[in-house]
């Protein structure tokens, strides 16, 4: 070994050496990320009255107000969730959640990857006589997906000079874009979704494709269904979502919240919309929705990255939504994430980066029979990589 590389090794378990090198990277590196707005001005005015008056002319007006509620039970994503959150906050919900007239309650068992964990699961829902749509996970279609490597702009390819110099949140949106078919197929957030809503159309005049962690008090429920058949001729209703710290909180029945946090989506039979599969779990997956909605937040404030999916256009329904009720999201296990603030919401994020590459590459692992769980900046599936011609040389620098 070079006498430089034993000074830099002995340098480096000096306490706080290669944070502080890191730092002085990124400043003799950094080069502003080019950012896009999603400006799009202001969606055409919505005629409440027409919708009004083309919805009482038709057969659906006749059909009394019947629901039909999903909560959609995936992995647990460690350290985001606390592993056996899904399952505890199921048994909460099945223990402690009031009957609803007139409303079906349903589940989705979503691709969870531990065959115990499902079993468990599916067992507790058939004790408690739900009905569930149970999406598999199938190893052999999960060892085909590949990366999405054409999604990344060259220059921040991992453990290049500009991917060294963006901040950790920056980094880990990188590596997530990298992963988006792995979790798209794994994760399934919007294909559940909209497997909930495609099934749930069928059964009921209102569908609400839900998150697992929803709970929905008696009166949340109340001024739910109240809002909903006093404008029923609104196909899309938002539903104002509080994170909670203590799920016991929700069995106070006079606890309101302030319901901040990102809502869930009520949607009527015939409507049209659905949710974006392409886009994938940690990076604005409903939001892409709010956005074609025109439902405003504070996501409208949010920039384009240069390794984003592209924002999308007003949907023609643009503006025509109401809200209704409330919901509460139950604690993920992780009390110190669940605060609703700007740097608890940063720290959701970075956990949720840990935790959905942790998973992926734990499958990966597992799968190809691979002795040690590798990051995707050491090891790559080369056959799958190399077959993008247009990016070869680019990974061949990054792994070599």
């Amino acid at each position: 070994m070079h006498s430089w590389e034993i000074f830099k090794r002995l340098v480096s378990q000096i306490p706080g050496t290669v944070r502080l090198y890191h730092f002085l990277q990124r400043l003799r590196r950094a080069e502003k990320v080019a950012r896009v707005s999603l400006d799009r001005g202001m969606y055409p005015a919505v005629s409440f009255s027409n919708l009004k008056e083309k919805y009482l002319q038709s057969l659906l007006s006749n059909e009394s107000d019947t629901f039909v509620l999903y909560r959609i039970i995936g992995n647990d994503l460690v350290p985001r969730h606390r592993k056996g959150q899904s399952r505890d906050n199921l048994r909460f919900i099945l223990e402690n959640e009031s009957e609803f007239p007139g409303c079906d309650k349903r589940f989705v068992v979503n691709r969870i990857v531990d065959p115990d964990e499902e079993k468990t699961i599916m067992r507790m829902l058939e004790q408690a006589n739900r009905s569930y749509l149970r999406i598999p996970f199938h190893q052999d279609e999960y060892i085909n997906v590949c990366w999405d490597i054409e999604g990344v702009p060259v220059e921040f390819a991992p453990c290049s000079p500009r991917f060294e110099a963006l901040k950790p949140e920056e980094q880990g949106r990188v590596l997530m874009r990298l992963y988006r078919h792995k979790n798209n197929y794994v994760m399934n957030n919007n294909g559940a979704r909209n497997a909930a809503l495609a099934q749930g159309k069928g059964l009921a005049k209102w569908v609400l494709p839900w998150d697992g962690n929803c709970f929905i008090t008696k009166q949340g429920w109340n001024d739910i269904v109240a809002r909903v058949k006093g404008s029923p001729e609104i196909s899309y209703f938002v539903v104002p979502m509080a994170r909670i710290t203590d799920n016991r909180l929700v069995l106070d029945a006079n606890y309101r919240p302030d319901p901040v946090e990102e809502p869930q989506i009520l949607f009527r039979k015939d409507s049209t919309l659905s949710f974006n599969e392409s886009f994938f779990y940690g990076r604005r997956p409903k939001i892409e929705l709010f956005w074609r909605l025109g439902i405003p937040g504070n996501w409208d404030q949010w920039y384009i990255e240069p390794w984003d999916l592209p924002g999308p256009q007003y949907a023609p329904e643009a503006g025509a939504f109401a809200y209704a009720g409330w919901v509460a999201r139950l604690n993920s296990g992780q009390e110190r994430l669940e605060q609703s603030t700007s740097q608890s919401s940063i720290k959701r994020m970075l956990a949720r980066v840990e935790a959905v590459i942790g998973l992926l590459d734990h499958l990966d692992t597992q799968i190809r029979n691979v002795d040690e769980i590798t990051s995707p900046s050491r090891r790559i599936d080369l056959g799958q990589i190399c077959s993008i011609s247009n990016h070869k040389s680019w990974w061949n620098s990054w792994l070599f």
